[in-house]
């Protein structure tokens, strides 16, 4: 399911260090107010913004996703689409209208595209993946554009980047289409061209961090550079707490061990301010984390217990922590020398998890191939 998120177009990153256009303080000011988990001041400043600026070029659209940010830390998951299938249409008139009057600005189209882009969220949430493929394409179209008329434009390259990426991981027809763009379809030169939004972009570089993280800890296999991207933005966001979980799980697998136990210290912290809803969101994400350390510790049942918990209570929309832990699970199992139970988690595993990593090599391996308990 998480390929389908990587083509989503999802700027929401707006970091200005100037007030190039006006407005861009207080813009920046709630986008660090709602990254940092203050959803309802972030949200506040924002709405004040487009009616004091109206026409600044991000506001609305950070505004929309801010919203949908919120509505999942309180509502169900199909009332967060409804909140921002809503909010984009909303939108949408605004920024045919802004287009008009600003022709020659190419930032205004830039979220113009990232709006269409964002709406293929909706759509993946419900398991609707044609309408997803064409709101995806049809957000990156845009921004294509936009990106090859004004290659200045470095927030443009992590949308680029995740279409390399994405195509660089995926069948040849697709491959064949994405270079048809002049795009470099390759899980490395998506990594590449992401990593110019992390570094040098204005304003995509969180989320383009927060990407990274994900695909060097979940796809790549790198935890290391996981952990720098990871870090980053912990320091610039200590209350966000999916950044502090991804910051978790890359000390784990760098056996930074004691940093990993004050970093669950850390997170329970954090957990007593979240919602109920994040609460239910975030508590299976939690356990399975202490499970990875737990196993890496070499507490086999420990870690067990942990798993079962997680596996048993997870509710997130999205699988790819449901899906590490039936891996996970499978792997103690092995290790406890319960190989049938062990293969069998692996197995269902493999019906959760349709993305390629080096975890997949993992679970190929401790399923099918090794005789013994899983090493390593």
């Amino acid at each position: 399911m998480f390929r389908g998120l990587f083509l989503l177009i999802l700027p929401l990153s707006v970091i200005f260090s100037d007030d190039f256009y006006p407005g861009d303080s207080i813009v920046h000011e709630g986008v660090y107010a709602f990254y940092n988990y203050e959803f309802d001041r972030g949200i506040s400043i924002l709405s004040q913004a487009r009616i004091d600026y109206p026409d600044h070029p991000g506001v609305h659209l950070i505004w929309a996703a801010a919203r949908w940010v919120r509505s999942q830390a309180y509502d169900s998951v199909n009332e967060t689409h409804i909140v921002l299938e809503t909010d984009l249409m909303e939108i949408k008139p605004i920024y045919e209208n802004l287009i008009s009057r600003y022709p020659q600005d190419p930032v205004y189209q830039l979220y113009q595209g990232s709006s269409v882009g964002l709406s293929a969220r909706v759509t993946l949430g419900r398991k609707e993946w044609l309408k997803t493929l064409y709101r995806a394409y049809s957000g990156f179209s845009i921004i294509g554009k936009v990106s090859a008329e004004s290659p200045h434009l470095k927030d443009a390259s992590l949308a680029i980047g995740i279409v390399e990426y994405y195509a660089g991981i995926s069948n040849i027809l697709l491959k064949w289409a994405v270079n048809l763009y002049g795009l470099n379809a390759s899980s490395e030169g998506g990594l590449n061209t992401i990593s110019i939004a992390a570094n040098e972009s204005d304003w995509a570089w969180i989320e383009a961090k927060g990407i990274l993280s994900f695909l060097y800890l979940w796809v790549e296999d790198e935890p290391e550079l996981a952990y720098e991207y990871s870090s980053s933005l912990v320091e610039h966001f200590p209350k966000n707490y999916y950044f502090n979980l991804l910051l978790l799980e890359s000390m784990i697998r760098t056996n930074y061990t004691h940093k990993s136990l004050d970093q669950i210290k850390e997170i329970d912290n954090l957990t007593r301010d979240l919602t109920d809803r994040q609460k239910d969101w975030y508590g299976p994400y939690l356990d399975y984390e202490k499970a990875l350390l737990a196993f890496h510790s070499e507490q086999f049942a420990i870690s067990l217990d942990l798993l079962e918990k997680a596996i048993s209570s997870y509710s997130a929309e999205l699988d790819i922590i449901l899906g590490n832990a039936y891996l996970l699970k499978g792997m103690t199992l092995d290790k406890m020398n319960n190989r049938t139970d062990a293969i069998f988690s692996c197995i269902f595993n493999r019906f959760n998890s349709d993305f390629r990593s080096a975890s997949g090599e993992k679970n190929n391996f401790i399923c099918f191939n090794r005789p013994r308990p899983f090493e390593s």
